[in-house]
């Protein structure tokens, strides 16, 4: 696309016009996947990515000023945000890779009953210590499986603070499960 023509769609967008805003994603939509690609290496979290771009525009169409061209500003937004999650999200995957180990190897066959009941009250009881809050989010989203805009619904909360309770919830499991992480799995 033109910067001439993207300039006179997102003037068309600004005036909430949805028709202008469906070219203008029409015409990024694939291009911005694949750049977010290349940073997390992962096409769903890429698809992701680009979309949250482009209901950020939408949402926002009436406050975004675009200084240079709209393909720079979008191609920027998408790094930021990759960038974002590579610093942010990745960890958390890591410490709920770290956690989910510690719950995989609960009733493993290579460990007897005693022990995996033994386990099991070392999980609860790191649960039960978490702030309440982070509790009740991390028990929402890993025990009846909800997703953070479920959860954030239903607790009437923002996405981000859903966001912020799991990763709190996780720091701290990992580390009141990491001496029983490496007893019960590693030994």
């Amino acid at each position: 696309m033109s910067s001439d023509k993207d300039f006179l769609l997102f003037s068309q967008i600004k005036n909430n016009d949805f028709s202008a805003y469906e070219i203008i994603f029409n015409g990024y939509y694939k291009q911005l996947c694949g750049f977010a690609f290349t940073y997390v290496k992962n096409s769903v979290i890429a698809e992701e990515i680009a979309q949250e771009i482009f209901i950020y525009i939408w949402e926002k169409r009436n406050k975004i000023e675009i200084r240079t061209t709209l393909q720079a500003y979008l191609y920027a937004a998408v790094k930021n945000k990759c960038i974002n999650y590579i610093k942010l999200e990745l960890p958390r995957q890591r410490a709920m890779t770290d956690i989910s180990e510690v719950f995989l190897s609960i009733d493993s066959p290579k460990k007897n009953d005693e022990e995996n009941d033994e386990l099991k009250k070392y999980i609860q009881e790191a649960i039960d210590v978490l702030p309440k809050k982070c509790r009740q989010t991390f028990l929402l989203s890993r025990n009846a499986g909800m997703t953070y805009d479920e959860i954030s619904s239903e607790l009437g909360v923002s996405k981000k603070t859903v966001e912020n309770q799991i990763s709190i919830a996780l720091k701290k499991l990992k580390k009141s499960l990491e001496k029983v992480y490496t007893y019960y799995y590693k030994g």
